[in-house]
């Protein structure tokens, strides 16, 4: 009888041990910045569906902060290469299709670094009238990129 009990206690407990426990994974998707954009006609480039089809998701991209990015601020833009100027101040050559606003998980400041950075959180694609990028994501990490 107590055998059984003990049997029975383990087989309920097993499933909430393995389970219960764990952290919920959302899958994450690769994403780099060539793949934001892509070519509708000649010279002409728009939202990418790839990126259409992770608008809402979560994704990891690895880029660069923009050295304009605002002091203090719980955003960063994150910009392909390194040492980029400001990604709007271009007039009209700004190309929108290559900066992503980051948001600092949980409201927090991020430091500027020049270094390769790797973000992972929630993409947003669409304009936004409350700022310049079509791309945004509200992050869940950001930390340094270790090759």
């Amino acid at each position: 009888m107590k055998l059984k009990a003990i049997l029975l206690i383990i087989l309920i407990l097993i499933p909430s041990l393995l389970t219960g426990c764990s952290e919920s994974h959302e899958e994450v998707n690769a994403l780099a910045f060539w793949e934001l954009s892509e070519k509708v006609e000649e010279d002409v480039y728009d939202v990418s569906s790839k990126a259409k089809e992770l608008d809402g998701k979560v994704v990891e991209i690895i880029g660069y902060m923009s050295p304009l990015t605002p002091l203090e601020a719980e955003y960063f833009y994150m910009i392909q290469v390194p040492g980029g100027s400001c990604p709007f101040c271009g007039g009209e050559d700004v190309d929108f299709l290559q900066v992503i606003q980051v948001f600092a998980p949980d409201g927090k400041t991020v430091d500027f670094s020049s270094k390769a950075m790797k973000v992972t959180g929630i993409l947003e694609v669409g304009e936004d009238p409350h700022t310049f990028s079509i791309f945004r994501i509200k992050s869940h990490s950001i930390e340094e990129h270790k090759y």
